[in-house]
């Protein structure tokens, strides 16, 4: 019924074939008198007081405790806490797309910033050696800061910070180019209608297109991954499915427009698609996922040219990596009628920089409809391990902790401490650790790993501190996140709701956009919820990692595999199990019995079959744990 209320308003258009005004590609000239305000590569704002040791460079907190040490001592979480809101994956997986649509800070990797492990830590130096670290860098900062005393580094923002699809269509006119078809407006697919891969016919089978795009990519032995707007789009398959939906969004839009307009030309279609996604985009935000997580932002009034709507320090390398705390270990697949699809769920772990799972698990379907019915975990100072150990792979492997990154990305961005920050936001100090977390044994943590209030990291501090009513963040992150979105909206001058170039019928229909209504019109997937964000059905019985149920954990690299294969096998306990090859259809085609130990097992498998899709298998006495690889 969307669909045909969409085109008669677009019948009703009365557009004139004149050129429209739209947003340049890096979002210069959106303020006419500061044109360079919200564009990429512009400046990070410093809304708050700087730390730097130094006072310019040196990272700050040089007295707080070991990053990795605070992230064993208060953030290791232990079984599913799904929030008490009753929230759904949704909102930590459009909230990653829209963090991964206005902000971006490059690392500097002639900086490195390695974090020191504790000896004898169980992941990172289960043999007590003392010389473990994770690795890290410093971010990238404006040339000529950073020199002295009263010239502070100043960091950028390598991508538009306006809430303008940047994600899908890039900031910068080579990856805007190179994601068109040029043809009735169209931006390029991969066969599914999933994103083009970084190949000559954005095929995943094609010869790889030396002048794709670059795009962020932590598996070595994935050669083959999707093109976005954003470079980090395949960080996840949540997230990549996401950009997906916006992408077929704008395709299905184009589709539309030229039935009404069949003289428009390949620009003009583009150009006005581009301008709808954007407001639909907008449109979710403010009108159904900033006031599902209890942030309400004053009316809109219009454009204000006087706002800034740059992105600010404290946002950036603090307050919107609250998300980090909501995410679920174990990502649900589920077919329509609500239920486990036999390619099973996928661990997070195993769902970073595999592009592949898409095309191995059935596609995307699943994965809209799983983050439909899954709460997210709560909001508090505990993160799934899956990135709190296995951040892009296994210890040791490439496997980083998000916790103890973050920590550190707050200091070496010249964060001040937890209660200064509050003194420049204009909020009152917390006195004591109890006044900043409702939580007896957190605060209690609290004291012991920093000693006095005024120490705390704004990150640890922003996570731990009680909620605001009617809502699951703290009083801190939600005056620095509101703030933003309110300085992004009022600073726009493109703003849907002001576009001269949308209709009055336009505008009314996307502020009615809901982000159901993408998923129904470009998936399969129909029978879900109006508001996505609130999971439905409930369900509080989702494992941490599905695998534990088998007693064995798999991770297979590299994945796709030219044939030579690693196995990774964690045991809870010393049995026979056995490994199975399998094709696509769930055929055996290799078995065999092995005794593997408690603890890590590394085992190397050679796979002599043709190019396809199989699956990896490890039968435990408890059950099965399986992976799904691709063979070239």
């Amino acid at each position: 019924m969307r669909i045909l209320v969409l085109n008669v308003i677009l019948l009703s258009l009365c557009l004139n074939l004149r050129a429209q005004e739209v947003r340049t590609i890096d979002g210069t000239q959106n303020n006419l008198s500061n044109p360079a305000w919200g564009a990429a590569h512009g400046e990070v704002r410093i809304a708050t007081s700087m730390a730097f040791t130094d006072g310019f460079q040196m990272p700050a907190g040089l007295t707080r405790p070991n990053p990795r040490h605070i992230s064993n001592q208060l953030f290791k979480q232990e079984g599913n806490m799904p929030d008490p809101t009753e929230l759904s994956d949704y909102i930590w997986v459009f909230g990653q797309f829209i963090d991964h649509d206005i902000t971006l800070v490059e690392n500097n990797n002639a900086e490195p910033l390695p974090i020191p492990v504790p000896p004898g830590d169980p992941q990172f130096d289960p043999f007590g050696t003392g010389n473990a670290y994770i690795p890290m860098v410093r971010n990238k900062y404006q040339e000529g800061t950073g020199t002295g005393p009263g010239n502070p580094r100043v960091y950028s923002n390598s991508i538009t910070a306006y809430i303008d699809g940047s994600a899908v269509y890039g900031s910068d006119e080579h990856r805007a180019a190179w994601l068109r078809t040029f043809e009735k407006g169209r931006l390029k697919m991969s066969a599914g209608n999933l994103l083009p891969f970084n190949t000559r016919n954005s095929q995943y089978t094609g010869e790889i297109d030396p002048d794709a795009p670059e795009m962020e990519n932590a598996n070595p032995s994935t050669t083959r991954f999707f093109v976005a707007g954003d470079v980090r789009a395949n960080e996840n398959v949540l997230l990549a499915g996401m950009h997906t939906l916006f992408v077929r969004e704008h395709n299905r839009l184009c589709d539309s427009l030229i039935q009404v307009h069949p003289d428009w030309t390949d620009e003009q279609l583009y150009q006005h698609a581009r301008k709808l996604v954007g407001g639909i985009l907008q449109a979710i935000v403010y009108e159904e996922w900033l006031p599902h997580m209890g942030i309400h932002l004053p009316d809109y009034e219009g454009y204000h040219p006087e706002v800034n709507p740059n992105i600010t320090n404290a946002f950036s390398a603090a307050a919107f990596r609250f998300g980090h705390t909501l995410l679920n270990s174990t990502l649900q697949r589920l077919n329509a009628q609500g239920e486990i699809i036999p390619e099973g769920n996928i661990g997070l772990k195993e769902a970073f920089f595999q592009p592949s799972e898409i095309l191995l698990g059935r596609g995307l379907d699943p994965l809209f409809k799983g983050m439909a019915h899954q709460m997210m975990q709560t909001y508090d100072c505990r993160v799934v391990e899956d990135v709190r150990s296995f951040l892009f792979g296994q210890p040791g492997q490439g496997g980083l902790d998000l916790v103890s990154i973050n920590i550190m990305r707050g200091r070496e961005r010249g964060l001040p401490d937890f209660n200064t920050m509050r003194t420049n936001l204009g909020l009152p100090i917390k006195q004591s650790f109890e006044e900043i977390c409702p939580i007896p044994e957190d605060a209690a943590m609290l004291e012991s790993l920093y000693g006095t209030v005024y120490n705390i990291d704004p990150w640890v501090g922003m996570l731990a501190e009680a909620r605001m009513p009617n809502s699951f963040i703290g009083e801190t992150a939600m005056k620095i996140v509101g703030q933003q979105f309110l300085s992004l909206r009022d600073g726009d001058r493109f703003y849907y709701q002001i576009d001269p170039d949308l209709s009055v019928e336009e505008k009314a229909w996307i502020q009615q956009q809901r982000m159901s209504d993408i998923v129904r019109r470009n998936s399969g997937v129909g029978n879900i919820q109006d508001s996505v964000f609130v999971a439905e059905p409930k369900d509080v019985s989702t494992p941490v990692y599905e695998p534990i149920v088998a007693g064995a954990d798999l991770a297979v690299f590299p994945n796709p595999t030219p044939g030579d294969l690693n196995l990774d096998i964690i045991m809870d306990r010393t049995e026979q199990v056995a490994i199975r090859l399998l094709d696509a259809a769930g055929r055996v085609l290799e078995s065999a019995q092995y005794n593997l130990q408690e603890g890590r097992n590394m085992m190397q498998m050679q796979i002599d079959q043709p190019e396809g899709m199989y699956i990896v298998q490890v039968q435990t006495n408890r059950g099965v744990v399986s992976r799904r690889i691709v063979v070239l």
